[in-house]
């Protein structure tokens, strides 16, 4: 009895021993990115590619960063690239691209700033900018589904884009991307083709044939990727990326045909296909609230975007309940803002919304974390705290030259952001 329990023992210590030295080399295991595949066709574009041969019109749409949204970039290269191969077809394109931004807002926004434009095929870029956003599994297969539920026949197609941290990682490291890895399993799942225009960029770096970050006027013998670490310059970084959409649309092309997406079971049931805007105006609202008019700056500069933006004043605060397990604001962060206290479940929270960043106004969001799937219910204070904002300018070189202009501490909100319902 003895000598069978021992036995036991060791078997068991044996199996624990191996699969921590199974675990352990997981871990250590290095990528080559000579290796790794650059493209992924799974099922293809076959609806656009049908419709241009069958059809006059057809409208490409583009979420994404500011790696998308640059001209002359990336985005226009493809755009162009349909325009030259396709000429007896008229295309249109929807640039919904937003500096700064990830995939956590772009599942929020394809209403309003996508689905109005109907598109044939949909280009989603946010590898940079979810970089390690533990969420950006549920956020991209939340901008598939919704996508799908509501045109089946819009092909979609991921494009990975890289940063300098990122190519040094894979190439000196041997690290893959985590939001890649995190995309390609929604890929994968849905059949949506994948294109890591990154890879090339990482393989020129490895070899030595290019600079991920320099001045290109001090360096006209070698290809400069980018000048500040993250966007492609539009004379080479953008170029390589588009020259690898192009290479892969064209093989796409070979395969047309009419095909309706079916929405099979979700990768993940905490996927943000739930995800709402909702208008402030919904909201209980207390002390000074205003909506902007029509001419006002800030309306005019991001109305695209942003349909309804509320100016409120420090003292205001707005209540709301909802059900559901995802919270956050879509507002606009700027010289003339401060900071905000949320009262999440009698839990309260301060906010900061202005950042060095700042001395010029800009789209933004934020979410609050930790929320368990319930019933909850919010109040947001706008604050009278005074912030040193010259201290906080001064991080990023920018200093304060008209004091005016920053004695604001208001907020300038547009919308919650809720996955789930708002409850009255």
């Amino acid at each position: 009895m003895k000598h069978s329990i021992l036995q036991k023992i060791f078997f068991l210590t044996t199996l624990l021993l191996c699969l921590s030295i199974s675990a352990q080399e997981r871990q250590l295991a290095k990528v080559d990115v000579f290796k790794m595949k650059e493209f992924h066709l799974r099922d293809g574009l076959p609806n656009v590619f049908h419709k241009i041969a069958t059809q006059r019109q057809v409208r490409i749409g583009y979420l994404g960063g500011s790696i998308t949204e640059a001209r002359e970039g990336w985005r226009d290269l493809s755009f162009s690239w349909f325009r030259l191969n396709f000429p007896k077809t008229a295309f249109y394109q929807n640039n919904a691209a937003i500096g700064g931004t990830g995939s956590d807002l772009g599942v929020f926004r394809l209403e309003d700033d996508v689905f109005d434009e109907k598109p044939d095929l949909l280009f989603v870029e946010f590898a940079v900018n979810d970089g390690h956003t533990p969420t950006s599994l549920r956020t991209m297969e939340g901008i598939v589904r919704k996508t799908w539920a509501a045109f089946p026949n819009t092909d979609i197609c991921f494009i990975y884009t890289t940063a300098e941290v990122y190519c040094r990682a894979m190439v000196d490291e041997g690290k893959t991307v985590y939001a890649v890895d995190e995309h390609e399993k929604v890929a994968a799942h849905y059949g949506i083709p994948s294109i890591n225009v990154g890879l090339q960029v990482a393989r020129m770096y490895a070899q030595g044939e290019l600079l991920l970050s320099a001045d290109p006027s001090k360096n006209e013998r070698t290809i400069v990727f980018t000048k500040d670490r993250t966007h492609p310059l539009p004379e080479s970084g953008h170029p390589l990326y588009g020259s690898l959409v192009a290479k892969y649309l064209d093989k796409m092309s070979k395969t047309a045909h009419d095909k309706k997406h079916v929405l099979s079971a979700p990768y993940t049931i905490e996927n943000w296909q739930a995800a709402k805007m909702i208008d402030i105006s919904q909201t209980e609202q207390t002390g000074t609230w205003k909506k902007l008019e029509d001419g006002h700056d800030l309306l005019r500069k991001f109305i695209s975007y942003m349909p309804s933006i509320y100016q409120a004043k420090p003292r205001s605060s707005m209540r709301f309940k909802f059900k559901g397990t995802v919270l956050g604001f879509y507002d606009c962060v700027g010289p003339g803002t401060g900071s905000l206290e949320i009262t999440v479940d009698g839990k309260k929270q301060e906010k900061l919304r202005f950042d060095q960043w700042s001395n010029n106004y800009r789209k933004s969001s934020f979410f609050v974390e930790g929320l368990k799937d319930g019933v909850h219910e919010v109040e947001v204070r706008v604050l009278e705290k005074k912030l040193d904002k010259a201290d906080i300018l001064s991080k990023k070189k920018i200093t304060i030259d008209d004091p005016v202009k920053y004695k604001g501490l208001d907020w300038y909100a547009a919308n919650i952001m809720i996955v789930g319902e708002l409850l009255k």
